[in-house]
């Protein structure tokens, strides 16, 4: 580790699990949940990154570069996923917040965000969030649309996703997403793009605008197989929406900078940003994953194992908690540059790829790029590999040949 990391934070719980979600996350008691909290803290002040195991890092900054004088590793990017993380308290999002800037030395440019549902959030809870330093909110709307929530299964209403959001900016929060789901069983097109409408009207920073999957093992795949939900919409129909989403958000002053995220210009998700172009990252918390170098672990997907191993194993949580650990050889880091870096509508740097890996793209991938560009689907411009529309598209068949 050579730069700066970015963080994860998992916060498994939710007041009920909506119909449609496969996520590590589900309702859980108070007392689990602060329990939880006080494992999380421990896990965090263990992490052999942070600043009470300094001796474990080499080429760390100095001390004196943070006024803190914590000689943690040096973060740039902290999200707080889940689940639902805004069923925290304020206070409990301090203790959290307190414990990051302990072990590590969190910039004072970071982009540090959590994710939250209406609902769950109140005008006093966000200006305690704002304050425990979260600069960056993720509003899980999903829809505008009373109906299609209900469908969802989500436990707020149009009126709360609206109100959460004045809420919000009236906390001084000035970058502020809102997640949108389309594609949804009996959506019409018009009800997608008075989605869109609703939600370009708010003027938030940024919006993450995606398909419905029915995933297996989820309440409303199970519903679709009983034949229960209306009709979920033709692929035609999903394709429409997709595009249309692109040019009505480009006419406001939105930008796609990935495959289903659209942003202000300045405002893209630097966190996710991460993810795709391999930014070095720690995962907390049950399921949470990291890379590190060439390493990459997944900490124990079970919220009740790992609690327990927390309390079991307080002396060797690290060691204890991660299973599915693998060393990354090159070939895997060169596919994973690939398939992750062309998600990004600017795709990847062939100037990068050179000097990452000792080696051309031409030479270790000249025989796809040929078919794909041959095909429309991959273009080669200014020193970048990146998708075309009709690649973006049909993404996944693109991506697959990089593995």
């Amino acid at each position: 580790m050579t730069g700066p990391i970015s963080i994860y934070i998992h916060i498994p719980f939710c007041v009920r699990k909506c119909r449609y979600c496969d996520f590590l996350s589900g309702p859980a008691p108070s007392d689990v949940r602060a329990r939880y909290l006080q494992d999380l803290l421990l896990e965090i002040r263990r992490s052999e990154f942070g600043a009470d195991n300094a001796g474990l890092l080499a080429g760390n900054a100095e001390v004196g570069d943070n006024p803190s004088g914590c000689r943690g590793a040096d973060v740039d990017t902290i999200y707080i996923g889940g689940g639902t993380p805004s069923l925290l308290s304020g206070e409990e999002m301090q203790q959290l917040m307190d414990a990051l800037r302990a072990q590590f030395r969190i910039r004072e440019d970071a982009e540090i965000s959590c994710e939250s549902n209406p609902g769950t959030v109140t005008a006093e809870k966000l200006k305690a969030y704002r304050a425990a330093g979260i600069n960056r909110l993720s509003i899980g709307v999903q829809s505008f649309d009373d109906r299609e929530l209900r469908l969802l299964g989500r436990i707020h209403s149009r009126e709360q996703a609206l109100t959460a959001y004045e809420d919000a900016r009236a906390a001084g929060f000035s970058n502020i997403n809102l997640d949108l789901m389309s594609a949804l069983p009996g959506q019409t097109f018009d009800a997608w793009m008075n989605n869109l409408r609703t939600a370009v009207s708010l003027g938030p920073e940024h919006t993450s605008a995606y398909s419905l999957i029915l995933e297996d093992g989820t309440v409303l795949k199970e519903m679709y197989e009983r034949g229960e939900l209306p009709a979920v919409p033709d692929d035609d129909l999903d394709r429409r929406m997709y595009h249309e989403t692109k040019r009505f958000l480009a006419e406001h002053g939105y930008h796609r900078y990935e495959i289903s995220n659209y942003a202000k210009e300045g405002y893209e998700c630097r966190h996710n940003i991460g993810y795709w172009t391999r930014h070095d990252y720690l995962g907390f918390g049950p399921g949470a994953a990291s890379l590190i170098g060439h390493e990459r672990w997944t900490n124990v997907r079970s919220t009740v194992q790992y609690m327990r191993l927390v309390e079991e194993n307080n002396t060797a949580v690290i060691s204890s908690l991660r299973t599915e650990r693998e060393h990354l050889s090159q070939h895997d880091e060169m596919a994973e540059f690939m398939f992750l870096g062309l998600r990004l509508t600017e795709g990847v740097s062939e100037e990068t790829f050179r000097r990452t890996f000792g080696q051309s793209i031409e030479e270790v991938y000249g025989d796809v790029l040929r078919t794909h560009i041959r095909g429309g689907l991959l273009q080669r411009e200014n020193g970048r590999v990146f998708l075309t529309e009709r690649g973006l598209d049909i993404c996944n068949y693109v991506m697959c040949d990089f593995l």
